[in-house]
């Protein structure tokens, strides 16, 4: 007898690296998946985490719904304190982040490690809304 299982189409997992929260998504992020995905990003952000990657390395198809949710997770995360990147080492992901400009804002890297190394760096603030490198309110100055 041959049966056939369903697989889900998207699923994200949640692991953490000292106060880093990582959510892998793995799957198609379009109109069918989005609404799962911005369910598990906003949970990680319920704890006590300093900071929320979201690593889309094993993500297959990437639509715009997907950069809409990543630009309100990266709101959400500014609003509760917590720092934000993205990895996007594959072309199916960065090229529609890089297409709409959003690459800064959402601290788009292209490795899981940058993307650590990113949100562990020290604050800085420049002064100046429109400054890429400006991480937010400064823990102390240099």
């Amino acid at each position: 007898m041959r049966g056939e299982v369903e697989q889900p189409s998207v699923m994200v997992e949640v692991t953490t690296a000292e106060d880093v929260v990582i959510a892998a998504v793995r799957g198609d992020v379009d109109h069918d998946t989005f609404r799962e995905i911005r369910g598990a990003l906003f949970t990680c952000m319920a704890g006590r985490a300093a900071a929320l990657v979201v690593d889309l390395d094993d993500v297959g198809f990437f639509g715009s719904i997907g950069i809409a949710v990543l630009l309100e997770t990266r709101q959400r995360a500014d609003q509760v304190g917590i720092r934000f990147a993205v990895v996007a080492g594959r072309r199916t992901v960065a090229r529609p982040i890089r297409l709409t400009d959003t690459q800064d804002v959402l601290h788009m890297q292209r490795t899981r490690e940058e993307a650590l190394a990113a949100v562990r760096r020290p604050r800085r603030f420049t002064g100046h809304l429109d400054d890429p490198t400006d991480t937010g309110p400064a823990l102390s100055w240099p």
